[in-house]
């Protein structure tokens, strides 16, 4: 009779544990900070050469498996362009990024960027000023957006001026 008591005893504490939900593995958090060059070849009618350097703070959000499953950051960035031997200095500005992966199969789904997209004073006192929301999956092989997909697009011809030959 000790026996089967243990065993039931055994089984329902069994079952106890497992029809506790799993718990998903705890966030983590990651400074930054980088510089990268690229070339915009689809902003003006000339290449546009630009620097950036961004800083920032990045949480990692996991499943109950231990996969991840989303970045969330926020983010500093600064930008020099060049071109035509005219340099154009960005003032800092920030923004926000979530990277949703696809839980069937770990690739990034959507990379959403929401907040400035740049900040450029002009020549003159005028101003080119950018804001709103991207999806860089939505532009394969895009490193840098000037532009938004939906939100305040800006002063693109003063831009594109400023920094003609």
């Amino acid at each position: 009779m000790r026996r089967l008591l243990f065993v039931i005893a055994v089984t329902v504490l069994s079952a106890v544990i497992l029809a506790r939900p799993a718990v998903a593995a705890a966030p983590t958090r990651e400074d930054f900070s980088f510089t990268d060059t690229t070339v915009l070849t689809d902003i003006c009618s000339f290449p546009v050469t630009v620097e950036l350097t961004l800083t920032g703070t990045a949480i990692n959000f996991f499943d109950r498996n231990g996969n991840l499953m989303r970045i969330q950051a926020h983010v500093v960035e600064h930008d020099v362009f060049t071109a035509n031997g005219k340099t154009l200095r960005g003032l800092p500005y920030t923004f926000s990024n979530a990277v949703i992966f696809d839980p069937e199969t770990g690739e990034i789904a959507h990379l959403y960027t929401t907040g400035v997209a740049s900040r450029v004073p002009l020549p003159g006192g005028d101003f080119f000023l950018t804001a709103g929301r991207s999806d860089f999956a939505a532009h394969p092989g895009a490193s840098f957006l000037l532009q938004p997909d939906v939100g305040a697009q800006g002063n693109l011809a003063g831009f594109c001026a400023a920094l003609a030959a």
